[in-house]
């Protein structure tokens, strides 16, 4: 019963999400883009700051660890002057991905 209810939930979500895009497409004259639609994912604020946050910090981590000699100290602060945090919410961000 549950799966049912969430595939039902899964399918109206992506049903109305398709057709709400493709109508702030047609109203902002923009082409259906992969990039005009993480734009509208954000304006309608269907990812938030936080997830956005965690998403880049997370990635650039990814990106940094190996150039940094796999040092995870180094890359911490690192992400920390660039995204103006604390090292400490670095870290939380990053245990939260583990999880």
């Amino acid at each position: 019963m549950k799966q049912a209810t969430r595939k039902q939930e899964v399918d109206i979500f992506c049903k109305k999400l398709q057709a709400n895009f493709h109508r702030y497409c047609a109203t902002h004259q923009l082409p259906e883009k992969l990039e005009n639609f993480t734009d509208y994912l954000i304006d309608q604020e269907l990812i938030g700051d936080n997830t956005i946050r965690q998403y880049a910090i997370s990635e650039l981590f990814n990106d940094l660890y190996p150039e940094n000699e796999f040092k995870k100290t180094q890359t911490v602060e690192q992400l920390a002057g660039r995204f103006n945090l604390t090292p400490r919410h670095v870290w939380n961000v990053l245990r939260k991905k583990e999880k």
